[in-house]
């Protein structure tokens, strides 16, 4: 199976231009402008909590030529001992079999939307236990493409499958596969405090 092998580094001016940074509030978001071009780096794969507790999070890099197109976002769950079945994790977060054409609901874990060029995915959100799948089960990872809007999830997965847009992330028990750091370049920051938890939107705005 074919891996990506992209690595964006994007380069700003340090962070201590956040000093001179102008902050306009629109409750509840507050976006923050800098005079300044900045970097933000992040993981690009979080993996916490030992294997009885996993909590699982991953950034999915967009090539830049599929930045902005519909598209949905797949992922897999994969036994080595059952290595033609596949099960997706879907919109509901429960693992559906991709050949399962009676079911009703998206199977896709982000189902149609414009691809950022850095979607978030938090696969395991809450802790969970996998150490039964240990040396066994493979998360993978991918997105496909509509053409537009009268194409399907289907035509979307057919599309991932076809091109191999998806990638092996974790062999449970295994070493993290997609563990880089991930740097943008911004001019702006947008904190979303309407939920519990904060969200932070970081346009970009260089390549």
């Amino acid at each position: 199976m074919k891996f990506f092998n992209r690595h964006w580094m994007l380069f700003g001016v340090s962070t201590t231009s956040l000093l001179s940074a102008a902050i306009s509030q629109a409750d509840p978001k507050y976006t923050t402008m800098f005079s300044e071009p900045v970097e933000y780096c992040f993981e690009q794969t979080s993996l916490r909590g030992g294997l009885d507790r996993a909590i699982l999070e991953h950034h999915l890099i967009v090539p830049p030529e599929d930045h902005f197109k519909l598209g949905d976002v797949f992922v897999g769950f994969r036994r080595k001992s059952e290595p033609d079945k596949l099960w997706l994790y879907g919109l509901f977060r429960d693992w559906i079999d991709s050949d399962d054409n009676q079911y009703l609901y998206p199977k896709a874990f982000i189902p149609v939307s414009k691809l950022e060029p850095v979607m978030e995915v938090p696969i395991f959100l809450d802790p969970i236990d996998v150490t039964e799948f240990v040396g066994d089960v493979e998360i993978w990872v991918g997105y496909g493409l509509r053409k537009d809007e009268t194409s399907t999830e289907e035509d979307a997965f057919q599309d991932m499958m076809n091109n191999q847009r998806y990638y092996r992330l974790w062999q449970i028990g295994g070493s993290i596969e997609r563990n880089s750091t991930v740097c943008l370049t911004t001019t702006q920051m947008e904190e979303d405090t309407s939920t519990e938890d904060i969200v932070v939107n970081v346009p970009i705005t260089a390549q």
